[in-house]
């Protein structure tokens, strides 16, 4: 009798990024540094800097070995370390936040309150908004427990539901606004001092608009035509749909005025944490960042509150990076636990079990930054060459294209890995490179070039997850009796038109003033 075959298994992320640290290390056997002339700002092929910074002509390759390999790593997470915190911090806060019952209870609320179209409206809203903050995706499974259910109840069928769920947490993962496991991986492999993730969110905002705008339009008429004739829907004629685990819907958690608060709370955080990051005083100047912080400008100048509070020390809104993000989700989780009577052991079990969670996501980063540090800097080293052979060969390409190509890239690359952070890790030392060489003397700068770049990454390759046979869309199908191909020919009639638009706008954002 044969032995039956061995079927491929794709590897884990750490395989994958690991085997490419390996990879670029032994490129360095082979390839060339170069220079850029910190006088000029022309690259210098095949040069590197003496002791003296003075340029060196015919370096040649210049080999790593085994404790370059072992070292990346270590280098690569002290690069890392403010992007690694807020993982942690956020990990630590949603855990605790969860344990409220607050997320759960307060989604239930909007879906005995609100009904007809507005419905959909509302919840495409709440799972597009948790998608750009935080990547809401692992999380669908739990809450179709919730949602889909109850959108049967309301009139609808079950892929009603499944579109709200996914689309809706599409629309936010594509546009990333401040999800700091795409967006906040993006800045932080790239790693330009000049570079945050407030950077590009005009950009993002308006991504985010368009999409939810497509999105809602086409489910809430999806929707209505379904209430009213129950034979156009997506699975009028397949047997075996489910509306719910073994035919019981979940029992929400109620809205008790204690969850109530806990869910303001967060809103709020999420408010303050989109008016922390836009760049105000860049869009209004001076007046406009002044008028955003007047409240915190006003508690400085207050004898003893301020000093308590330390006001005159805290960063002004507009802009915040990564260490205001880990200081107000770290806030919000000690909020939290006040206003929930939550024990401390508790709080503690909670935060820390939400930061174990993510722990794998910033070891990712650390050798994804491993592999930025062997790979070499935006002036000196093996990066340096790479940019100069690629921006030779896309230097009279039209600038949108460079967006274009990008979205399809990131496209072919989800389909082989499907971790955000490590994409970006994998990707972003090389790519920001070239995006930066051909952008430099653009209207937008190199950093206008990597704000595109970012945008396009998670684009498509959000995109690409919504289609992707991963665990969550056939675990959530299956749960509910859904063939994957009624599933993949649903998602595809709302996400490929707002693959489409969104592409034309990032392609268009260096000419219409969104890129700064």
């Amino acid at each position: 009798m044969e032995q039956a075959k061995k079927k491929f298994k794709m590897p884990s992320a750490y395989v994958i990024i690991f085997i490419v640290l390996i990879v670029v290390v032994v490129l360095t056997y082979f390839i060339p540094v170069s220079v850029r002339d910190p006088q000029t700002g022309d690259v210098v092929y095949n040069a590197t800097f003496d002791a003296d910074g003075q340029i060196v002509e015919n370096a040649g390759p210049q080999p790593q070995g085994l404790w370059d390999v072992l070292m990346a790593p270590v280098e690569g997470f002290q690069r890392s370390s403010g992007v690694g915190i807020a993982l942690l911090v956020v990990g630590g806060f949603l855990s605790v936040m969860t344990a409220t019952g607050a997320l759960e209870a307060g989604i239930g609320r909007l879906l005995k309150k609100l009904k007809g179209g507005m419905l959909i409206a509302i919840m495409n809203l709440a799972f597009a908004l948790m998608g750009t903050v935080f990547g809401f995706w692992e999380e669908i499974l739990p809450f179709s427990l919730v949602v889909i259910p109850m959108f049967v109840l309301a009139g609808y069928d079950v892929m009603t539901g499944i579109g709200v769920l996914f689309v809706g947490a599409t629309v936010g993962n594509m546009a990333a606004v401040v999800n700091p496991f795409a967006t906040g991986a993006a800045v932080g492999a790239i790693g330009d001092p000049n570079l945050t993730i407030g950077s590009g969110i005009v950009l993002r905002i308006v991504l985010f608009a368009i999409m939810y705008i497509i999105s809602t339009v086409m489910l809430m008429r999806y929707g209505a035509r379904v209430r009213k004739n129950p034979e156009t829907s997506a699975l009028a004629h397949i047997e075996g749909v489910k509306t719910s685990v073994d035919g019981e819907k979940k029992e929400l958690p109620a809205m008790t005025p204690v969850r109530f608060a806990s869910a303001i709370i967060f809103m709020v955080m999420v408010a303050i944490l989109m008016i922390g990051y836009i760049p105000w005083e860049s869009l209004g100047g001076e007046a406009a960042g002044n008028a955003v912080n007047a409240i915190g400008i006003g508690l400085s100048k207050v004898p003893i509150l301020g000093d308590i509070l330390g006001a005159g020390n805290a960063t002004p809104l507009g802009d915040w990076g990564f260490n205001e993000f880990s200081v107000l989700f770290f806030a919000g989780a000690l909020i939290l636990m006040a206003i929930n009577r939550m024990k401390i052991d508790d709080f503690i079990k909670n935060f820390l079990d939400g930061a174990k969670d993510l722990l794998g996501v910033v070891l990712i980063l650390a050798i994804a930054n491993g592999i930025a540090i062997v790979m070499g800097s935006s002036t000196q080293g093996m990066s340096v060459t790479l940019v100069y052979w690629i921006s030779n060969g896309l230097a009279q390409v039209p600038l949108w294209i460079f967006a274009v190509v990008a979205v399809a890239s990131y496209l072919l690359i989800g389909l082989a890995l499907q971790s955000t952070s490590g994409v970006a890790g994998l990707s972003m030392p090389i790519l920001s490179a070239v995006a930066s060489a051909l952008f430099a003397t653009s209207a937008i700068g190199a950093v206008g070039g990597e704000i595109v770049l970012i945008s396009s990454f998670t684009v498509g390759l959000n995109f690409m997850t919504l289609i992707y046979p991963g665990a969550v869309n056939l675990g959530t199908a299956e749960m509910y009796g859904v063939p994957y191909n009624s599933y993949l020919k649903f998602v595809l009639k709302y996400g490929v038109p707002m693959l489409v638009v969104s592409t034309v706008v990032i392609a268009l954002a260096p000419y219409i003033g969104l890129v700064f």
